[in-house]
């Protein structure tokens, strides 16, 4: 009487256990990170389904393939309001930051979520099978595959293209396929690596490169280059000065090509019309102009080009700190790194401000006092130097009109020059010991004599 109610009773206890038995899936579970992903393969549909569940990074990304390029990724972060996950599908063209692509149909199932400060991820992903570059191949038991997590500031964007920052760390395994095909549904959460082989340990990435190309624009700009206006105003070392303005351009040679190599690594640098980088190719141009008017056979050309070196610099100088200050941007550096690099700028554009005004008044006292002791104008350093040009320019010009009055004026081999009826002892042939022809000044003219006057031979 009571064996069939026993048989019943025991077939209804084992139903649930049947309904509770975990969905077909193979499972990478990272215990450094507490990050898991499953992955099952619907056995009657194209369909990929997947859990990704990881503590809220600014990004955590898994992809299919053996390296960044060609490899389909899924990356998470979260939404605006940071109350929910964006789950973007990118594909990567090299080791450089993957981009978002729309070939791949991706849709978030219910229970996706941010919840006690963790990414859930439930997804169902069709034509995701096969993508431009690479496919998933569910014969085999060792799928490449590699994981990485982004920095610790934190993203927020709805936008699947939000841009992302180099990884901190990243690795790689494999999982099995076969394993991970069956009925189609989204994975069970779990602890426990299932049909997955984890391939060396996490590796920690740096972005020597963009340290590199930032560490040694500041250095050119904070510290370099109010040493050497302090070298060219104050000690008047102009050895030291050009050595140091050569040193300078070098560090803003190796800052440019470490940022152009740089820029190839992120989508929002690739085409290069951030306004970092237009700013800083339009910086090239006074450069440029600094680094070659100073050459003598430039800077006598026209008295322009001396005074141009002063204001030139000062706007190389700012327009230089702009351009760093874009970068921080471009780069989505955090706010307390944007306000150091503010307020060392304006510390420093102070201070070579300052010296400027102290080499300004120190001219101008000079120049005074030269006035005071003379009795006479005396100029300041700038037209000194175009003083001097002018100067420079004449003497060019008496020499060529000597140099033809020399070549009229030739000796006739008896006392006489040229056919002006000029004789060797005066102009009346008379014999009398007087040189320059009545009236005109003689040699001895150099000499503080008075034009005009006769001069009589010693």
């Amino acid at each position: 009487m009571f064996k069939p109610l026993v048989s019943v009773l025991t077939v209804l206890s084992i139903l649930p256990n049947i309904q509770a038995a975990a969905p077909t899936a193979s499972t990478l579970f990272l215990s450094e990170t507490e990050t898991q992903f499953s992955v099952n393969i619907a056995n009657d549909t194209d369909d990929v389904f997947i859990y990704f569940s990881s503590p809220a990074y600014s990004w955590v990304a898994v992809g299919f393939g053996e390296r960044m390029q060609n490899s389909l990724m899924f990356v998470m972060y979260p939404s605006e309001d940071g109350k929910n996950v964006t789950i973007s599908p990118r594909i990567a063209d090299g080791h450089s930051e993957p981009s978002f692509t729309r070939n791949i149909q991706l849709e978030t199932l219910p229970g996706t979520e941010i919840k006690d400060e963790a990414f859930i991820l439930k997804a169902r992903c069709r034509n995701c099978q096969v993508w431009g570059g690479g496919y998933l191949d569910k014969t085999s038991t060792t799928h490449p595959m590699i994981y990485a997590f982004g920095p610790g500031n934190r993203l927020q964007s709805n936008k699947p293209d939000a841009p992302l920052k180099r990884h901190i760390r990243y690795g790689k395994f494999t999982m099995n396929m076969v394993a991970a095909t069956g009925k189609g549904e989204v994975p069970a959460p779990s602890s426990a690596l299932s049909g997955v082989e984890i391939k060396g340990g996490m590796t920690r990435d740096h972005d020597r490169a963009n340290l590199a190309h930032a560490v040694i624009g500041c250095l050119a700009l904070f510290i370099f280059w109010p040493l050497n206006v302090l070298l060219a105003g104050f000690f008047k070392k102009m050895k030291l000065h050009i050595g140091m303005s050569v040193f300078i351009m070098i560090f803003l040679i190796v800052a440019y090509a470490l940022g152009i190599y740089t820029s190839g690594e992120y989508n929002r640098s690739k085409k290069f019309n951030s306004p970092h980088q237009i700013l800083a190719f339009i910086t090239l141009l006074p450069i440029l102009l600094i680094s070659i008017l100073p050459n003598p056979r430039i800077s006598q050309l026209t008295p322009i080009i001396p005074r141009l070196h002063t204001p030139l610099t000062a706007f190389t100088f700012t327009f230089l700190v702009l351009t760093g200050g874009l970068g921080l941007h471009l780069s989505n550096s955090s706010r307390p790194i944007i306000l150091i690099y503010t307020s060392i700028s304006l510390a420093v554009f102070l201070f070579i401000l300052l010296i400027q005004s102290c080499i300004w008044k120190r001219g101008s006292r000079y120049s005074r006092h030269r006035r005071s002791r003379h009795g006479e104008a005396e100029e300041d350093e700038q037209d000194l130097v175009l003083a001097a040009w002018y100067a420079g320019r004449k003497m060019e010009e008496q020499e060529s009109r000597s140099t033809s009055a020399a070549s009229l004026n030739r000796h006739d081999g008896n006392g006489n020059y040229g056919n002006n009826g000029y004789s060797g002892m005066g102009g009346n042939g008379s014999g009398q010991n007087i040189y320059g022809g009545g009236t005109m000044p003689g040699p001895q003219y150099l000499m503080n004599m008075h034009p005009g006057v006769p001069v009589h031979k010693w």
